[in-house]
């Protein structure tokens, strides 16, 4: 009977401790399952603060401007309708060119996250990343390299040109008036008598930092510049029997409109640079003018 008292005793205690341990597991699947209800929930609230934000909704604002207009540009026939095809042409990338030069700086200036010079900064850097470097940029490349009529491709030529004068402009991207609130953060409106005051005015560290900014933004201009005149200027773009004379000119003067300001480009960088880097740039260039 003692045998039979210990066995019983034995199994109750198994069986509690088989009950115990259930039970906490019960718990922990129960705490598991919490976690996993939450974290559609934590998604859900950044998607919806994603699609809040002010600045996020400008850029696709933006961007959907720009790929209406460059839509349009797409199914042109590419011969006059109304009026020279040039023109045509001219008018219908007018927009983008607005969108690019001008309004995105100002989306960027407007809405912008954060505190201070810092968070203007980084507005415009993802705002021109996202409207100028990833769309405007590479599309109107692509039109320049494969696009089979010549009057789009010299009007995407034309565009680089039109599009490097007009981010020179106050306010624009590659403005070069001096002062904290010139350039793309800023109106870009310095009136000449504080003029050196608000160059003095300026910290050196925020001048050199968003002096190198302009820099990069005009080299890649450049190279996308560059890179659509040499694509339209190869024998058969502009030569052939289907290409207007008018076509042919606009093209070739601006793809040599080019030339100039990239030799500026590279004479900046010679000077920006020291001794050793300066040599470096300074003898392929004197090779590829004298070829």
């Amino acid at each position: 009977r003692s045998n039979d008292r210990r066995r019983e005793g034995g199994r109750r205690e198994s069986i509690e401790d088989n009950l115990a341990s259930y039970t906490g597991q019960q718990e922990d699947d129960n705490v598991l399952s919490d976690d996993d209800n939450a974290a559609p929930d934590m998604q859900s609230e950044v998607d919806d603060v994603e699609k809040e934000d002010p600045l996020l909704l400008a850029i696709d604002d933006l961007e959907g401007r720009v790929v209406a207009a460059l839509d349009d540009v797409k199914v042109h026939p590419g011969i006059r309708t109304t009026g020279p095809v040039a023109e045509e042409l001219a008018t219908l990338l007018r927009p983008v060119l607005e969108v690019a030069a001008h309004t995105a700086p100002s989306v960027a200036r407007t809405y912008y996250r954060g505190v201070g010079a810092e968070g203007v900064e980084a507005s415009c850097e993802d705002v021109y990343q996202r409207v100028v470097s990833d769309l405007v940029l590479p599309v109107l490349l692509e039109m320049a390299q494969s696009d089979t009529i010549p009057a789009k491709r010299g009007a995407s030529l034309e565009f680089f040109r039109q599009l490097w004068k007009e981010c020179h402009k106050p306010g624009s991207w590659l403005d070069l008036s001096p002062g904290a609130n010139a350039g793309p953060y800023g109106s870009g409106q310095t009136s000449g008598k504080h003029h050196h005051h608000q160059q003095q005015n300026q910290p050196r560290a925020q001048y050199k930092r968003r002096q190198a900014k302009r820099m990069a933004r005009e080299g890649e201009i450049l190279r996308y510049w560059v890179q659509a005149s040499i694509a339209c200027t190869l024998p058969g773009v502009f030569t052939d029997e289907a290409a207007e004379s008018a076509i042919a000119a606009r093209g070739i003067i601006a793809a040599s409109a080019s030339i100039r300001p990239s030799l500026k480009h590279i004479a900046q960088r010679i000077r920006d640079t020291d001794d050793r880097g300066a040599n470096r740039i300074y003898g392929p260039v004197m090779k590829m003018v004298e070829g």
